[in-house]
């Protein structure tokens, strides 16, 4: 039997957006040891606590602006090939937990899914423009999801509906009056602006008359 001495904790950064992968080392993470881990641009992303047979994982969440305290089985946490950490609250996808190879597989999918979304879109051009793929991917399902359920419309009261997709965000158009909205998409506080809607409401586009 292989034992495994090596885990990967991959998690978004809260300022960033980034996902940052940190190996754990099974020797080094001992009884009562705390470690800090901090993405590179110098966010503390969560912090590691050993603790008799599992491990506490102390993560903030900006959707519930507060920090979620992740208990961690100890075989789990050595064994798994690969695990989603999530907020409970908000069923928002926080990281991964697993083998580093299985995790780099893993967000590779999300990257082509991402880039066949794009495609599909014809908007290949912006595919290499976007500041925050994962986040991307995220509100793009939601807003999809919310469009499944006809909660997408127009305040004129059209449901057809075009969409952008923006270097930071998506862009919906009103097909029939030509009203605007965008949805931002770079950080998890997007992701927690688009959990605090009920739909997507476009606002018509305002015509006047008057010449300036």
């Amino acid at each position: 039997m292989v034992i495994g001495t090596v885990a990967t904790l991959a998690l978004y950064c809260p300022r960033c957006g980034k996902i940052q992968k940190h190996n754990i080392s099974r020797f080094a993470m001992k009884e009562s040891v705390r470690r800090e881990l901090i993405c590179s641009c110098g966010q503390i992303e969560g912090i590691l606590t050993a603790c008799r047979h599992q491990y506490l994982l102390n993560i903030p969440c900006l959707v519930c602006q507060t920090n979620h305290i992740i208990c961690l089985d100890g075989k789990k946490f050595w064994r798994t090939p690969i695990d989603k950490i999530y907020c409970a609250q908000e069923n928002l996808e926080l990281g991964f937990i697993g083998q580093r190879q299985n995790i780099e597989d893993t967000i590779a999918n999300h990257k082509r899914e991402f880039d066949s979304i794009v495609c599909e879109m014809d908007n290949e051009d912006y595919g290499e423009h976007i500041e925050n793929p994962p986040v991307m991917l995220e509100i793009l399902n939601r807003v999809h999801d919310f469009a499944e359920k006809g909660d997408v419309f127009c305040r004129c009261g059209s449901a057809a509906v075009e969409v952008q997709l923006l270097p930071d965000g998506i862009e919906l158009d009103c097909v029939n009056c030509g009203g605007r909205k965008i949805i931002p998409a770079q950080s998890e506080q997007d992701l927690s602006y688009i959990n605090t809607l009920e739909a997507i409401e476009i606002i018509p586009e305002r015509r006047s008359g008057q010449k300036h």
